[in-house]
């Protein structure tokens, strides 16, 4: 075996072992704590306060995350076929849209509070559905909010506040972090 042939593998390792502890050092520590969260939806059409939707969820190791999912699946059209090669028996296909309300929450206890990395994604169908070759689509709104807070215990914050298009409807998002006894 030569030097060359001997240092290859060396120098490869090398390479990779930065890779390696980055991306061990990327892992959250578990949580100490159990933590419950409550995220406060508030929607105001036009000033006027027309909604307050509470969502909780417990959050504890190894994980450090949760998730809620509420909604519906709309089916969409996505094509067609004969059946028998002359026209007769259509047969027409179909996926499923997920509408609704999705909250994911990653969390980590750090000195001077608790990191929440939250990410929101509120989705509806519009009331008007698009005409496509003579054939109607349902158009999906969707709102999304992703972002990294620290968080005092106990002390509600807004982590968003977001105006919908096209509507005079405004929601704030507000979530509260409370350690479990």
């Amino acid at each position: 075996m030569n030097l060359k042939s001997a240092l290859l593998p060396a120098a490869l390792l090398a390479c990779f072992l930065p890779v390696v502890s980055a991306a061990q050092q990327s892992q959250p520590k578990p949580l100490e704590h159990s933590y419950r969260l409550t995220y406060t939806i508030t929607v105001t059409d036009a000033g006027k306060r027309t909604g307050v939707q509470h969502f909780t969820m417990t959050i504890s190791a190894p994980t450090n995350r949760g998730t809620l999912k509420i909604g519906e699946k709309i089916p969409v059209a996505t094509g067609s076929y004969n059946t028998d090669g002359k026209g007769n028996g259509a047969q027409t296909q179909f996926t499923y849209l997920d509408v609704g309300l999705n909250i994911n929450a990653t969390l980590t206890e750090e000195p001077n509070g608790v990191q929440l990395v939250s990410k929101l994604e509120q989705s509806s169908v519009a009331p008007i559905p698009a005409k496509i070759l003579d054939v109607s689509e349902p158009i999906i709104r969707q709102m999304v909010l992703e972002n990294t807070s620290v968080v005092a215990q106990g002390k509600p914050v807004v982590i968003g506040s977001l105006d919908l298009p096209d509507t005079t409807r405004h929601s704030d998002i507000e979530v509260t972090v409370e350690q479990m006894p």
